[in-house]
């Protein structure tokens, strides 16, 4: 009897351990779950220097300012700056639309992601902080995705190198720039990424309620950035809680202040606002209200700064060739992205997309912009799709004159096929139910 007793404890006694062991697994696997990681250091430049950071005390957030595509190709390879091309490692990670988390170099190493840059009084921030990098633009949103991923990230590397909530900083709080024509000292501003950064969003609850370079004098202040990161954040007990937002307007009791992060020149958003020193680089293209479209290195020349309309879009690290294409129908390929065509537009009901594989999407049905394939066609500002049952090509286009005057139109043929109203006449008949998309006011 006793034997059996003995038996019975030590079978329960391995069966616990066992599934003790199982539980740590399965918590383990939840955690790794978190957050999956996807190796990209193979594609790092052959002629970056991997070098030991000297000490991690930030954390620094970045937006792309461009497309998936780009941005890896640009953090892993290098980019052009003026007349010599830099040897990559722009950031240690990268975050895209959908979420998933690139490795571009091991977090152990010195990226070279800050450039010039000062905060509370230390300089050259790449020697002393992690870079991530968020696929995006400043003066749109940060994906639910991203938001949850860079949770996950910064939850790891928090905890790893000991680094408190107010450390993790945006390129754009601690980048300065040197005397210019808007600035007679050195000053904040210089960069505009991350400006859209919420950090309640990516579970951040500590925060620094003032610029430390500006207080002490060695920076000038910007004021965009000062609305954006501190009045807009701080507590005051007489006059209640200014309420962090994106953009739009922030009320506090009878005074609103305004936080202009649109990439449309106006009296108050200056290019200078938007593009910060990219201002007048040959990568950064303005579309004027004519529609006519001028590189930043050529606008002093052919236009003049002071001549900027009010209205004028600013589009930063815009591809070369861009100005070209006036469409209306457009073609993601290699470096063009839905961001390159359409702007602010790209994720709006009337920008459509046709993918290659016959699927047609408007824009707010798109949620994964970094998976669009090449070849996706984009026709932007248009309504519709409208049946066509006419069949002869010439009632077709005698309809759409009289219908539809002065209006660009599109039609999907079958196959998939886009024509525009001025192609019409090479057709001899147009078939039954051909879908029509009429030009809209963009919003």
């Amino acid at each position: 009897m006793l034997k059996k007793i003995i038996f019975s404890v030590v079978i329960f006694t391995l069966l616990f351990s066992l599934g003790v062991q199982g539980r740590k697994r399965s918590k383990k696997r939840k955690k790794s779950k978190c957050i999956n990681i996807i190796n990209y250091e193979k594609a790092l430049n052959h002629k970056f220097i991997k070098r030991y950071r000297r000490s991690t005390k930030y954390i620094i957030v970045h937006t792309s300012e461009a497309g998936k595509r780009s941005t890896l190709r640009t953090l892993s390879e290098g980019k052009r700056i003026r007349h010599y091309w830099t040897k990559g490692g722009h950031a240690n990670y990268m975050i895209d639309r959908g979420g998933r988390v690139y490795r571009i170099l091991n977090k152990k190493y010195r990226a070279d992601h800050v450039g010039l840059s000062m905060w509370n009084g230390l300089t050259n921030l790449s020697n002393y902080s992690i870079g991530i990098e968020l696929v995006g633009f400043h003066y749109d949103e940060i994906s639910k995705r991203q938001y949850k991923a860079l949770t996950c990230l910064l939850k790891m590397l928090k905890s790893i190198y000991h680094i408190r909530d107010k450390n993790v900083l945006t390129h754009s709080q601690v980048s300065y720039g040197r005397p210019n024509r808007w600035f007679k000292r050195p000053h904040r501003g210089r960069k505009k990424c991350a400006l859209n950064f919420i950090r309640r969003k990516a579970g951040l609850k500590g925060r620094w309620r003032y610029d430390p370079d500006v207080r002490h004098g060695r920076l000038s202040d910007d004021i965009q950035i000062k609305r954006t990161f501190y009045i807009a954040n701080n507590r005051n007990t007489k006059r209640g809680r200014l309420l962090p937002v994106f953009s739009g307007k922030i009320k506090r009791s009878k005074k609103v202040i305004k936080i202009n992060l649109s990439n449309i020149i106006s009296k108050n958003n200056t290019a200078w606002n938007i593009a910060g020193e990219d201002y007048d680089s040959a990568t950064t293209l303005y579309i004027l209200t004519n529609g006519k479209r001028i590189r930043g290195n050529k606008i002093k020349k052919k236009l003049g700064w002071g001549n900027l309309p009010i209205g004028t879009e600013v589009r930063i690290n815009s591809p070369f060739g861009q100005e070209k294409r006036l469409g209306p129908i457009f073609k993601i390929t290699g470096e063009f992205t839905a961001w390159s065509f359409a702007g602010k537009n790209f994720n709006k009901t009337n920008t459509i997309y046709f993918l290659p594989n016959g699927e047609v999407k408007s824009g707010n049905r798109i949620h994964d912009w970094d998976s669009l394939p090449d070849n996706t066609r984009i026709i932007i500002g248009f309504n519709g799709p409208f049946l066509i049952n006419i069949r002869s090509a010439k009632k077709a286009r005698y309809f759409i004159k009289k219908r539809f005057k002065n209006k660009r139109i599109v039609l999907q043929l079958k196959g998939n096929k886009l024509i525009t109203e001025r192609q019409l006449r090479k057709f001899k008949i147009i078939p039954k139910n051909t879908k029509l998309y009429i030009q809209s006011d963009l919003p």
